[in-house]
């Protein structure tokens, strides 16, 4: 059935029948990809926390769509899963850049296998306390909760333009956000990775509730969120190396060179980042 004959039988607008059928093919892939991560794969951790931004993205919409008080809550329960998972993700992604480090000296190849083996006991431990949380998870019931949220009737004529409001909204946050990494620390560039994070999926989103979307602003964002997902996995391997180094002092002066060298090519990483700010790739308003 097509958005708009669902909306006509159901008594809903064209832009609620949109998100009620993008909800239901994206909650089959949120249930899917939280059965997955219990096998605690670096590929399926990943995959879960993507199919959360999705089903976030379009809880946004419905929340200008079919607005309910309701939404808080179901949001809460649906990051509930992601955030379980938010530390097994950061120690495999720093395993992961890890791994790319290459050093032809002795004493650091020895210093790097240390290091690996470490962390892959570390990723063990929290891989099994992981799964143990998201088996406890019932990913249908909290889906079932958002459709029918989704299915609730308003009594508005509102549209895809509830939709785009989100993104403009997001667009300000990106904005704004931008400027406060410009001139803060570790934090401020995290704040801002994650308002890119929200508007970007909200647009990859915004066709499938009948939202316009810009491609340009889409590759914008992709381009400056890689860039600085790369400052974070090197802020996040800086931050292993001092765990490290506390429990194995007398490695302290190798590790504090690694952090040293690593703390430059963050330096360097995070300049290219607000270079891309400072030309204007980020567009704020609706063209």
């Amino acid at each position: 059935m097509s958005p708009r004959a669902l909306a006509r039988d159901a008594g809903m607008s064209s832009g609620q029948a949109r998100l009620l059928k993008a909800l239901r093919a994206e909650a089959a892939r949120y249930v899917r990809a939280l059965h997955a991560a219990r096998s605690g794969r670096p590929r399926d951790i990943h995959a879960l926390r993507i199919a959360t931004r999705r089903m976030l993205a379009l809880m946004e919409f419905g929340a200008a769509l079919a607005p309910s008080d309701k939404w808080r809550a179901r949001v809460r329960e649906i990051r509930q899963p992601f955030r379980k998972c938010a530390r097994l993700r950061d120690l495999q992604a720093t395993r992961a850049h890890l791994d790319q480090l290459r050093n032809g000296k002795p004493a650091r190849q020895a210093l790097l296998r240390a290091l690996q083996k470490w962390l892959r006991e570390a990723i063990r431990r929290r891989r099994r306390r992981t799964i143990e949380q998201l088996e406890a998870v019932r990913p249908r019931r909290v889906c079932r909760k958002i459709i029918q949220l989704a299915s609730a009737r308003t009594g508005s004529a509102r549209s895809a333009d509830g939709a785009g409001d989100c993104i403009d909204r997001s667009r300000r946050e990106v904005r704004g956000a931008c400027r406060r990494m410009c001139a803060g620390g570790v934090e401020a560039l995290h704040r801002a990775r994650v308002a890119i994070k929200r508007c970007r999926y909200e647009l990859e989103m915004a066709a499938a509730v009948g939202a316009a979307a810009q491609p340009g602003q889409l590759r914008a964002l992709r381009r400056l969120q890689q860039a600085l997902g790369t400052v974070t996995d090197l802020e996040l391997l800086r931050g292993e190396l001092k765990r490290y180094a506390r429990q194995h002092r007398g490695q302290k002066r190798a590790l504090a060179q690694l952090r040293r060298e690593l703390g430059r090519e963050r330096a360097q990483r995070r300049a290219e980042a607000l270079a891309m700010v400072a030309r204007g790739a980020i567009v704020v308003s609706r063209n």
